[in-house]
């Protein structure tokens, strides 16, 4: 509703200052509307549609087998939003800010995370379940052969496809290193792309059955399987190769409980060679700071849904501190990049 009148007539306007307006029920709605939109627009395939060519609602309907008011109706709703734009002729495109992202052809496109985003729904609608009983969704139990598995780690992919040629270039791997265990590592394209840069490294990527299934396509895909291989297991319980240079744990530990993590990094510091490193990427709480409204409530909602969906949270770098020193770790230094928003990159040393 904010952002309906932001445009709106001065009358509007100040309504909405004087708390006239209901916000919090056009919030209900329109977030819900706002992400539907978007989500339905890349599964029918109306997004690559109109990346491919400008077209008219009818054309689009034509093309994709689509009912031709519903289209019409979503079309209307992508340009409202600004994600496509209408021409004097009535045919409808990608908006140029939008392409760079939701064209299937795009090497940054993250179009299959938006994807995966519509099996949140039913998750965020049974929140009050969470609230009520402590009970999370947790979304990685599920059969080895549910297509949820190639949502999900597609998706993923997409958002690492932005930061792992950065991620290989910054992280500092040990002379000589020849070997990465990367713990959780789905779709394997962190362990790809230090493949790329490091010629004589090869990477083990252990995963759960389902994600380490989509991960084999995609590494085969690359043609780096004779660089990559998959590993099958739990990263909770399954025994670590040892003799490695270095271990990943990217986006793993906001899916573990408290007591688990310190577990896992012991078992990380025995497979590792002596002066072996341990890199550790992943969201982390920082106190709210003042004047940030929006980041703070990205913070929020993000701890909220680890919660949900794993029954975990999102730890504190200084957590990870006291867990990396007390499994036998050098305290951690922090690697800056500016390609993994949201995220924090951690190295730290195995002690000699």
């Amino acid at each position: 509703m904010r952002l309906a009148l932001r445009g709106g007539t001065l009358l509007e306007r100040i309504a909405l200052r004087a708390n006239l307006v209901p916000t919090p029920a056009a919030e209900a709605w329109g977030g819900v509307a706002a992400s539907g939109v978007l989500v339905a627009a890349v599964r029918t395939g109306v997004v690559a549609r109109l990346a491919s060519a400008p077209a008219t609602p009818e054309e689009i309907a034509r093309d994709l087998c689509l009912a031709p008011t519903p289209t019409r109706l979503l079309l209307d709703c992508l340009v409202a939003a600004g994600h496509a734009r209408r021409s004097r002729d009535g045919r409808v495109r990608l908006a140029r800010r939008d392409r760079r992202w939701l064209d299937p052809e795009s090497e940054v496109g993250v179009a299959r995370f938006v994807n995966a985003c519509g099996d949140y729904f039913d998750w965020w609608r049974d929140l009050d379940g969470l609230i009520e009983t402590g009970a999370s969704v947790e979304h990685h139990d599920r059969g080895a052969e549910d297509p949820y598995w190639r949502r999900y780690i597609m998706g993923q992919l997409d958002l690492a496809r932005l930061s792992a040629p950065e991620v290989a270039r910054r992280l500092a791997l040990p002379e000589r290193a020849a070997s990465v265990l990367d713990v959780g590592g789905g779709h394997g394209w962190y362990s790809a792309m230090l493949c790329r840069r490091h010629p004589g490294l090869t990477a083990t990527v252990l995963d759960l059955p389902g994600s380490a299934r989509v991960g084999r396509e995609v590494i085969e895909a690359a043609g780096l399987a004779h660089q990559v291989t998959f590993l099958e297991g739990d990263a909770r319980t399954a025994e670590f190769p040892d003799g490695q240079d270095a271990v990943l744990c990217f986006n793993l530990l906001h899916h573990l409980t408290e007591a688990e993590i310190p577990v896992l990094f012991a078992r990380a510091a025995a497979a590792l060679k002596p002066g072996g490193t341990l890199a550790v990427l992943d969201a982390f709480a920082d106190p709210p700071r003042p004047g940030r409204t929006r980041a703070n409530a990205a913070a929020t909602h993000l701890a909220l849904f680890v919660r949900l969906t794993s029954g975990s949270t999102v730890y504190t770098a200084e957590e990870l501190r006291t867990w990396l020193t007390a499994a036998g770790f050098d305290p951690p230094r922090r690697v800056r990049s500016a390609r993994i928003p949201g995220l924090a990159l951690y190295q730290a040393c195995k002690r000699w």
